[in-house]
């Protein structure tokens, strides 16, 4: 049977909007998470990353609300985890968490990640490489999976473009600070979250009044969140949030390119539905 880590975590008004978890805070609870699934069953970040030589980057990430949680509804939430090896030669690290509320589990992420053989200099470059062996045979054989975990993404850009109806566009210009960073001066993943989010409720204020259909993002808030990552920003980096709202049948979508200000080329994807 795969392994599992369970733990409860207090929750505060920080997390949430008025309807929901934020997409942030749970990007961040699903990173300590498959953390904290490593530390437990395999071995820390910290030792992954300085003793192995291995780093991990998130490629693509999927978040389910099941249901509301607010922040009147409980004190703290129950985070459960698993995590296993895909891919034919190791390539990918998948972890899977849940966060349940008293009425059962509120959201469900899945993160796919690419490890990496680093290099061994302050900025933990490195580039793409299978897990070594002496990390998978920590694995047990019910955690392995051949099949790689394929990202959403492509698939749901190309059907809005080709069946949506297009209701309105913003560009946001935003800067990597260092408090969107981890520790090698690389933005930390969850923060784009956040970059899209903006260019989102901008695209509300400048556009709802035109389109209102937009306004059920606020009323209702995200159902479903997809990412894929091309690459890493990196700090003081520029880029611009283009984000485009559309209807398709009773579903309205937001789909958000950051892309780096100087040359315009894609550092990632947001597709956010509601």
């Amino acid at each position: 049977m795969p392994r599992s880590s369970a733990y409860e975590v207090v929750l505060d008004a920080s997390y949430f909007t008025p309807h929901q978890l934020q997409t942030v805070a749970v990007g961040r609870l699903g990173f300590q998470a498959g953390t904290r699934w490593l530390r437990d069953h395999v071995c820390s970040h910290r030792t992954l990353v300085s003793q192995h030589r291995v780093g991990l980057v998130l490629w693509a990430w999927q978040l389910v609300y099941e249901q509301p949680l607010r922040f009147e509804d409980a004190d703290d939430a129950l985070v459960e985890v698993c995590a296993r090896v895909r891919g034919p030669r190791s390539s990918q690290l998948e972890v899977e968490m849940t966060l349940s509320g008293p009425d059962g589990v509120a959201v469900r992420t899945r993160a796919a990640s690419v490890p990496l053989q680093l290099s061994g200099d302050q900025a933990l470059s490195g580039t793409p490489a299978p897990l070594p062996d002496r990390i998978v045979d920590r694995f047990g054989a019910d955690e392995r999976e051949r099949s790689p975990f394929r990202s959403r993404v492509p698939a749901l850009r190309a059907m809005l473009e080709r069946d949506g109806q297009r209701l309105a566009s913003v560009t946001l210009p935003t800067r990597v600070h260092r408090h969107h960073c981890e520790v090698a001066d690389q933005w930390y993943w969850a923060e784009s979250l956040g970059f899209a989010g903006a260019a989102r409720e901008e695209l509300l204020l400048r556009h709802g009044s035109r389109a209102p259909q937009l306004r059920r993002a606020l009323t209702e808030g995200i159902r479903r969140v997809d990412v894929t990552w091309l690459r890493a920003g990196q700090l003081w980096d520029q880029f611009d949030v283009h984000t485009t709202g559309y209807q398709l049948g009773d579903e309205i979508a937001f789909v958000s390119e950051l892309r780096l200000a100087d040359d315009g080329l894609p550092y990632a994807y947001v597709v956010e539905r509601v």
